[in-house]
């Protein structure tokens, strides 16, 4: 049998196992330090397809899966060992000097890039690491940001040449405290006049951006284990969408007046896409594909994912 046919089945299987003997209480590790590893799905990925021999690529498998099971087990060591030194320290402690202690880890930030009316075009490049990260509102500024909870402040560069505009948000470091009961929530609000490019690395990350007001014209996102939910407009006449994800849920939301076309790869997903027929191979499109004026080009590679398109 060939190697590619038994790959994922065998991954599947073994994580199931591992959460059996978790269950039945035979072995103990945090499952919270899983979204850690989310890079080794494209690791086996990248494994199951370089042309080597069948024993090599079982042998590669071997070594990823061991080193990053010992990854999970030491890590929940750690935390252990952490917590509960924590707790004793806090045991005598005044209570609300406890709750001083985990608010010091609490932060709000908020900047606004000025709006200038000569841009018509814009690009933003957002690294958007673990958290919420939402679009749900314009602003008057080009952008509007605003973040909240216990990750490093974020900083940016904005770079304006004639017309258009490039804007680089990324962390400072990428420290977030997942532990902390406040959670690194980031909104922003972008200016609808301008087209956008909007670019979008998400580690354990919600992502949930509704684009119906603004005129986008290519939305590309690099997801590791993420929820990814975008509600798309039709201010513009051609949008082209490209989703790269491994261990995700992915939900998309398009008008159902906007034709479709979704070129879509996946490894062990599942997908529900009403409202298309297919075409070839991977390739599926709406009905109204050719009379409607504003069409959308969706596409998308998803490794043991869930991939869902509405028409609203």
């Amino acid at each position: 049998m060939k190697f590619r046919n038994i790959f994922w089945g065998a991954i599947l299987i073994i994580v199931g196992i591992l959460f059996i003997l978790q269950n039945l209480g035979l072995i103990y590790f945090q499952w919270t330090t899983l979204w850690r590893l989310w890079p080794v799905i494209l690791v086996l990925w990248g494994v199951s397809i370089i042309p080597v021999k069948d024993w090599i690529k079982v042998l590669l498998v071997l070594l990823v899966l061991g080193a990053s099971i010992s990854f999970m087990f030491n890590r929940t060591v750690q935390w252990d060992e952490g917590k509960s030194n924590n707790w004793i320290e806090q045991e005598f402690s005044d209570d609300n000097d406890y709750d001083n202690d985990a608010d010091r880890h609490y932060s709000t930030q908020t900047f606004n890039i000025p709006f200038e009316d000569t841009v018509n075009t814009a690009i933003l490049n957002l690294e958007a690491a673990a958290g919420s990260f939402k679009i749900n509102e314009s602003s008057d500024n080009l952008i509007s940001f605003r973040r909240r909870g216990n990750s490093s402040e974020y900083s940016y560069i904005l770079k304006t040449t004639d017309s258009i505009s490039e804007i680089d948000i990324e962390m400072e470091n990428a420290s977030v405290n997942l532990g902390d009961k406040h959670k690194n929530t980031v909104s922003l609000a972008l200016n609808n006049y301008p087209v956008w490019d909007v670019h979008l690395e998400t580690g354990a990350a919600e992502v949930d951006f509704d684009l119906t007001d603004y005129k986008i014209q290519n939305l590309d996102i690099d997801g590791g284990a993420a929820s990814i939910k975008i509600k798309m407009g039709n201010k513009s006449e051609e949008t082209h969408l490209t989703i790269e994800a491994g261990a995700s849920s992915i939900t998309i939301k398009i008008p159902e007046e906007s034709g479709c076309k979704l070129n879509l790869e996946s490894v062990l997903s599942g997908k529900n896409i009403k409202g298309f027929e297919k075409t070839d191979r991977g390739k599926y499109r709406t009905k109204n594909f050719e009379e409607a004026s504003n069409k959308i080009y969706i596409d998308a590679e998803a490794a043991v994912s869930s991939f869902t398109i509405i028409r609203y």
